[in-house]
């Protein structure tokens, strides 16, 4: 399981590529569980990261929009691939448009952009659009939550709905990714679970997640994957939300 880690600039990107992270997220915490950052901004972190030795995958959110705006989300999703990104990040919310926002979404993925559907699950799971989703090209499918405040992903669903889900995703050959303020404390169940990657940005800023990254809880949950954190920093990142 890879450790996907949020970002919001170039001084953040680079502390995530120093302390080791392999799959570094490109958004804006502070307006939204998938806010996006100016294509600009996208673009200079890529031309940093792929200037590294050691460059992981980088994805990029789109911003959130709601699935009826299908242009304006097209759109952004061209902008932000077109910054060099490996995934494009883009929410999807069950709904009555949702259906029609992951067929564009499959248009953009036949197209030879990566788009990597991000199904928010606030309401519960909707099987029937991740069976939708499962039928198109798409490298990767995640679970997220809109409502961080609601707690981590994994005290919001039944563990066998999150194993569903993992399975289904990793039996069709796409890579599976958990997120939704999740918390260090949550490392031994995602163990179990076994997802492709799970993300985190609420455990590793010393704030809230529209805090500032902090170099010190991203060791302690580096850490805490590999096995090696002393009882102190598991309980300290297993209590911060």
């Amino acid at each position: 399981m890879q450790v996907l880690v949020s970002v919001r600039d170039v001084a953040e990107a680079r502390l995530a590529a120093a302390a080791g992270v392999h799959f570094i997220d490109l958004k804006e915490p502070a307006t939204g569980a998938l806010g996006g950052l100016p294509p600009g901004r996208v673009a200079e972190v890529v031309a940093m990261l792929r200037g590294r030795p050691a460059c992981g995958r980088i994805s990029a959110t789109i911003g959130d929009w709601p699935a009826r705006d299908l242009a304006p989300i097209l759109a952004r999703a061209r902008a932000v691939a077109a910054c060099g990104v490996d995934y494009v990040k883009v929410g999807v919310a069950d709904g009555p448009d949702a259906a029609a926002l992951v067929a564009a979404l499959g248009g953009l993925q036949a197209e030879g952009l990566p788009v990597v559907p991000v199904f928010l699950a606030d309401a519960g799971p909707a099987w029937s659009l991740l069976a939708q989703a499962l039928g198109h090209g798409f490298p990767a499918l995640m679970l997220d939550t809109q409502d961080k405040r609601g707690g981590s992903l994994l005290a919001r669903w039944p563990m066998a709905d999150l194993q569903r889900f993992v399975a289904q995703v990793q039996a069709a050959g796409r890579l599976a990714g958990l997120a939704g303020a999740l918390l260090g404390g949550d490392v031994p169940a995602l163990r179990r679970l076994a997802p492709d990657f799970a993300g985190f940005r609420s455990a590793v800023c010393a704030g809230d997640r529209a805090g500032a990254l902090d170099a010190g809880r991203l060791a302690a949950l580096l850490a805490l994957l590999a096995d090696g954190p002393g009882p102190a920093q598991a309980a300290a990142l297993a209590a911060h939300g």
